[in-house]
């Protein structure tokens, strides 16, 4: 490949048209246009194109630049050593919280409907596979009927913030504006331009929630039975 089919795939790689191209490095279109076409031997341009395509210019020809060859780039440094353990995937995986058991948090009854999570972890729960490989994930010790007969006091209630939240699923949904960190455990239905709907079942309801004040919802997607 010559030089000037260089510049041209570098240049369909960045999604740049010649105008474009010409615009950043202050030429006019023709001028790429006969540097694609290699209708020129040398360009006094050439370095300014490598700068705006991302070609090192150590790549290109001396009697490509017309003038003198610009600076080349200092080689990068050469990386230290990687120690045997950092080379195990496991290990990459557990300190990016991927495997391992996840936190288990404590909820209390904030009244209407609403959960008091604790800010700290009680404990522990063993990662479900539905987890397995997942940043972030966790777990909740569920008090309260409202959603009996999907979940019952003391059922484990695993979560996956990652995931999507899905109309038919069944969320935590936590509060903005509450001092303490408040959240409800409800089945998500859809939404309006102000307000989650969503569903509990004991007593039986559809309701909405302020979507500005209950702006986050992680889905949950697995439990343990108390």
């Amino acid at each position: 490949m010559s030089w000037h089919e260089e510049i041209r795939e570098a240049r369909i790689r960045k999604g740049l048209g010649q105008k474009a191209l010409a615009k950043l490095i202050d030429v006019s279109q023709a001028t790429i246009a006969k540097i694609e076409v290699g209708q020129v031997r040398s360009t006094e341009h050439l370095a300014k194109l490598c700068e705006a395509l991302d070609i090192d210019p150590s790549t290109m020809p001396e009697e490509a630049f017309g003038r003198s060859r610009p600076p080349q780039r200092p080689a990068p440094a050469s990386a230290a050593p990687v120690p045997e353990y950092a080379r195990d995937p496991a290990y990459w995986a557990a300190a990016a919280g991927l495997v391992g058991d996840v936190p288990l948090y404590a909820a209390a009854e904030g009244g209407a409907g609403a959960l008091i999570i604790e800010r700290e972890p009680i404990g522990s729960a063993k990662r479900p596979p539905i987890l397995q490989g997942v940043k972030d994930g966790y777990a909740i010790y569920l008090v309260g009927e409202s959603m009996v007969p999907e979940f019952e006091p003391g059922d484990t209630l695993f979560v996956n913030p990652r995931l999507p939240v899905l109309a038919n699923t069944s969320c935590v949904f936590y509060s903005s504006k509450a001092d303490e960190p408040r959240a409800m455990v409800k089945r998500y239905l859809g939404a309006s331009d102000s307000e989650w709907h969503v569903r509990q079942y004991s007593p039986s309801k559809d309701f909405g929630l302020d979507r500005e004040e209950w702006s986050t919802r992680h889905r949950i997607v697995s439990k343990n039975f108390r």
